[in-house]
């Protein structure tokens, strides 16, 4: 196997240099000054390899020398150090030089490129480490030794003096360092194989789960959730090794995630699904999707040629074609349901932090519980997951959480114990003190320790621990392990043999070897898995940039030539090494014929990738991919990629993707058709998805896009152009309403659009167009207060639901419960809204899916299900994450059912999660904008602004000012007379019952008269609105001297948790 010259490495460098040569050379005989130099030569080599060191070269009267090559030592700035003052000293107590020489140090930590070919004699090492330790000694007083911080961080053993910044020639800013004092009292000592050592109580944890689910057949989940290195892995197969015991014929499946995961969708499903077909990566497309039909069959699946496509689908064996997300899902749901009916079915997730969002949201949608089954998901993840999905498990029954802490030291000390061939109690003082309660780590020191045969200093990381190890591996072996670190956690041996154009069968003996150290482990035929994380992770970073470029290339090269059937399958892949090639090659070798090949080959496979995100239903990371083609594609490509990113997602970020494409085609004098499809992007962003723009567009704004557009649309002659732009136009009145009244004439124009582009729509058979334009209409009916109409509108988009995309389905749902909502009708909204809500999956479509989740979680709140609000108020949060945490006014409802319902029961968690996230939101808007009203209820404030509600700011959300005025009620704050006959004017023409019993509320309670509350108290029953009607009781009993009455209202409080109302009661009314 060919072994490659040059790597990257972290290297300690010494410079020495006698100060004053120059004057001592006029001084001294030729001969005289060359044996002072010879004498100075012969110290400086001996004591820098009696340390482990290598001296690079001698410059003139400068030696130069690296620690840290050809092998790591893992404590070679502490080396480097120690022998220069070893130099110093042997130099001071030498008779020939301690009176004639002076000697200064500059001492380097850093990343190096460098050979570790011996035989090379010199190693011609490059990086900044060299460059700042000559500075360094050029900058040191005469025997003194600068030391670089990056040194001062990692050498132990030694104390510095205070930080000195020091301006070194070429360098852009002072250089930190810090005088070596000296050596600190020396520390000492470390043993092999990794038994369970700590972990018992969490072992027990997950047995007990698993015996719940297979006695109870009740699917669960475990999340083992800890640090690289803790035990997660081993603690799972202490759990594997004791499941026979439980269930003799249970199946068990493993997901293992790459490093690169967020940009591979799906990929860790398919050796799930290997393992339960029976199939490999090297069945072909074909028998894999027969594999998976006969499997569902066999395991009762009802649809099983169906669900068979959709989960072929899932790791892109079915061809590219669209799939809804919610079926893919539930084929899965399906799938893994029927197989644990038959047998008990464990699923590993390994290393989940670096997956997919989409992954994320399968992994949690499948641990919905719907049936009786007994699966056990098992999750292994480092604490980076709960960066991505704060609520991972969302509190549910059949969840458990393992947080795996630091082993204790008296842990660590039995587990180092055992690795050693005797008890030696400095060594086992020592690692149990380093390790910090990491087994990995305490374990590899041991390991390092046994390797070197001597009680030396060991590592101080994990990461150098494991390079000493790699760097004392036979050449060929190390180099097994570079090529196999390019393909990530596991490895092909074909694939790391075709990097080189080596043999499989030598790979596979060398890897034998690999096993037998205990640095791989081997999977099915011949794949294999790093032992460790860190262990790929250290060997990759050996590797040269220009390395990594060729390697992944090859690699990219290697998976087209025998992916045979299975491209799409593997499209992500392919991407992502073509991808590295290309960035590498590109800054590189920006010009040559092989970076312009390579470039081309990684926008392609990007591309591909992409589609079959979207025909998966993973839009985040389809997005990403079209992103990530941007940068190797030529700008004539540009603008049509940029509407497909519009096209698959909202706000801000749709309207500039938009409108990049249309300044673009503009600038390349595109046909016309182009530009207006664009434009129609554009205006639909704007005024339809209106709410999730921070930055409302200005009327001018508005009216020159417009006009443009009708420029173009009089020269346009695609159908499809110009009946997006008739729909695109006829949101105008749902958009300007916010701002004034619509005039007749702007109404007719834009009903008229509307219909325009439903009959183009109908022309062309295309679903998705009429549901915009109905739904345009819709607004139009808004824009008059008319609720009815624009339901019943909403409605029959729903009657051709079936042939409409995920975006368009939502959004019509949404509709109907936004309607009914304001037209009293909650439980129309509650069971529409719950509908589309349960076929919804985590991650899936949150632009209009935070709008149907804000108005269900209101509704909830409204009805008095608290707790079911609570739980979508988590969910609107996870949308707006997933969205990108826009701009999302129209999903400020949802936020204040978390804001609400956390003051009254005193809930820190959830008025924690709401207000930021609410501020954020505010923060984007302009001072004046209907959505910044909200910030005064956030911060609790009972002076009502008379403006709110007047005719000027009519446009204001009807939830938004019952919501005010409630909480001003709640805390017995003044509602001005002619705030209250405004609202209730208002309310009663726009036929709005839940503002109408908010301000009788607020009448009532001003004038003191229980008459007026008992109207609030009839809307309110009629309505379903608990809260509102607990409160209403309460306070009608107070103003009727009716104790009964009042205790009635409170108990529907006190139900509730409502204990910030509660205890506010005893307030005056």
């Amino acid at each position: 196997m060919a072994v490659s010259t040059e790597e990257r490495r972290i290297v300690t460098v010494l410079f020495a240099d006698m100060a004053g040569s120059t004057a001592l050379g006029e001084q001294l005989d030729p001969e005289e000054m060359r044996s002072v130099l010879a004498r100075y030569y012969a110290i400086a080599r001996e004591c820098v390899e009696t340390h482990g060191g290598t001296v690079e070269k001698f410059i003139g009267d400068a030696v130069m020398a690296v620690f840290g090559l050809p092998t790591a030592h893992g404590d070679d700035p502490d080396r480097a150090v120690a022998a220069a003052l070893t130099i110093r000293d042997r130099i001071q107590e030498d008779l020939l030089l301690r009176d004639r020489v002076a000697i200064r140090f500059g001492v380097s930590t850093g990343e190096v490129v460098a050979s570790r070919d011996q035989s090379a004699g010199d190693f011609l090492i490059t990086g900044d480490a060299t460059n700042v330790a000559a500075r360094l000694q050029q900058a040191a007083e005469p025997w003194g030794i600068l030391a670089s911080d990056r040194t001062v961080r990692a050498a132990n053993n030694f104390e510095f003096g205070e930080q000195i910044d020091v301006r070194a020639r070429g360098k852009s800013a002072p250089v930190a360092a810090h005088l070596v004092i000296g050596p600190r009292r020396a520390k000492a000592r470390s043993r092999e194989r990794l038994p369970l050592v700590g972990r018992e109580n969490d072992l027990a944890q997950i047995q007990l789960v698993a015996r719940r689910a297979v006695s109870e057949k009740r699917p669960s989940m475990v999340s083992v959730i800890a640090p690289a290195g803790t035990g997660k892995t081993r603690l799972v197969e202490e759990f594997l090794t004791w499941l026979p015991n439980l269930a003799p014929n249970a199946t068990v499946a493993t997901a293992q995630c790459l490093p690169y995961g967020e940009q591979l969708t799906y990929w860790p499903m398919r050796q799930v699904l290997f393992t339960l077909t029976g199939t490999n990566e090297d069945t072909p497309s074909g028998q894999v999707r027969d594999a998976i039909g006969s499997w569902l069959r066999e395991v009762g699946v009802e649809d099983a040629e169906r669900d068979a496509r959709l989960l072929a689908a899932t790791i892109g064996e079915a061809g590219t074609e669209g799939v809804d997300k919610d079926l893919l899902f539930a084929a899965w749901r399906s799938a893994i349901e029927a197989t644990a009916r038959r047998n008990p079915l464990v699923i590993v997730f390994e290393d989940l932090h670096w997956s997919s969002d989409s992954l994320l949201d399968l992994a949690e949608f499948v641990m919905q519980p719907r049936g009786d089954a007994a699966v056990l998901m098992i999750v292994l993840a480092r604490p980076e997951l709960l960066d991505r999905r704060p609520n991972w498990g969302g509190g549910r029954l059949n969840h458990l959480a393992i947080a795996l802490e630091p082993l204790a030291s008296n842990d660590i000390a039995d587990l180092v114990r055992h690795l050693l061939d005797t008890d030696q109690p400095d060594l086992v003082e020592l690692v149990s003190k380093r390790s910090e309660g990491n087994p990995f780590y305490a374990s590899e020191l041991v390991r390092s320790y046994l390797e070197h045969g001597s009680l030396q200093k060991l590592p101080d990381t994990v990461q150098a621990t494991v390079l000493a190890r790699l760097d004392l591996l036979p050449r060929d072996e190390r180099r097994l392990l570079q090529l196999g670190s390019v393909f990530g956690r596991s490895f092909r041996a074909a694939g790391v043999a075709a990097l080189e154009q080596g043999d499989a069968s030598r790979v596979q003996a060398l890897c034998e070897n690999l096993i037998d150290r205990d640095l791989i482990r081997s999977s099915e035929g011949d794949r294999y898995n790093f032992r460790h994380i860190l262990i790929q992770e250290v060997a990759y970073g050996t590797l040269p940039r220009s390395e990594r470029a060729r390697l992944h290339a090859q690699a990219a090269r290697w998976g087209e030539q025998n992916a045979g059937e299975r491209e799409d399958a593997l499209a992500e892949i392919l991407a992502f090494h073509y991808r590295e090639a290309a960035v590498l090659y590109t800054a590189l070798e920006p010009t040559s014929d092989t970076t312009r090949a390579i470039r081309d080959q990684a926008a392609r496979w990007l591309l591909r990738a992409a589609d079959i995100a979207v025909a998966a239903g993973a839009t985040p990371e389809a997005v990403r991919h079209i992103r990530a083609s941007f940068d190797f594609l030529e700008p004539s490509r540009l603008p049509r990629l940029h509407e497909r990113i519009g096209d698959l997602t909202a706000g801000d970020t749709g309207l500039e993707e938009y409108g990049l494409a249309l300044q673009q085609y503009e600038a390349s004098h595109a046909p016309v058709d182009d530009q207006l499809r664009a434009l129609a992007g554009m205006l639909m962003v704007a005024m339809r998805w209106t709410g999730s723009i921070g930055d409302r567009p200005s009327d001018r704004w508005m009216a020159d896009l417009r006009a443009k557009g009708r420029d173009l649309l009089a020269r346009a002659t695609d159908s499809y152009a110009i009946g997006r732009f008739l729909a695109a136009d006829a949101f105008f009145p749902f958009w300007i309403q916010g701002v004034r009244d619509v005039t007749p004439e702007e109404l007719a124009e834009a009903e008229s659009n509307s219909n325009r582009a439903i009959a183009v729509a109908r022309v062309l058979n295309n679903p998705e167009l009429e549901s915009i334009a109905l739904d345009a209409l819709a607004g139009c009916a808004q824009a008059v207060n008319d609720w009815a109409r624009a339901r019943d509108t909403a409605l029959e988009r729903l009657k051709f639901e079936d042939k409409l995309g995920l975006y368009e389905r939502v959004d019509a749902h949404s509709m109907v419960a936004w309607m009914s909502f304001l037209m009293g009708d909650l439980a129309t909204a509650d069971k529409n809204s719950a509908e589309m809500a349960a076929r919804m999956l985590p991650g899936q479509a949150p632009y209009p899916g935070l709008h149907l989740y804000a108005w269900r979680a209101l509704t909830l709140f409204t009805l008095g299900r608290w707790d079911e609000a609570v739980a979508m108020f988590w969910r609107v949060l996870d949308a707006w994450r997933d969205a990108g945490s826009h701009a999302a006014g129209y999903g400020l409802r949802g936020f204040v059912v978390g804001l609400d319902i956390g003051r009254a029961r005193g809930d820190a968690r959830l008025t924690g999660a709401a207000i930021p996230a609410m501020e954020s939101i505010l923060s984007r808007f302009p001072q004046n904008h209907i959505h910044r009203f909200w910030m005064s209820y956030i911060q609790g404030d009972v002076a009502y602004d008379p403006d709110f509600v007047f005719p000027g700011r009519g446009g204001i959300p009807a939830e938004m000012v019952e919501r005010r005025m409630s909480l001003v009620s709640d805390q017995r704050g003044p509602i001005p007379e002619q705030v209250r006959e405004v609202v209730l004017e208002r309310a009663t023409r726009d036929r709005i019952p839940i503002l109408e019993g908010q301000v009788r509320r607020a009448r009532a309670l001003a004038t003191r008269d229980p008459a007026e509350m008992s109207l609030a108290i009839e809307i309110y029953e009629r309505l379903g609105a608990v809260p509102h009607l607990g409160r209403a009781r309460a306070e009608r009993g107070v103003l009727a001297h009716d104790a009964a009455e009042t205790e009635g209202g409170l108990a529907i409080l006190k139900r509730l948790g409502d204990v910030n109302y509660l205890d506010r009661f005893a307030a005056p009314v």
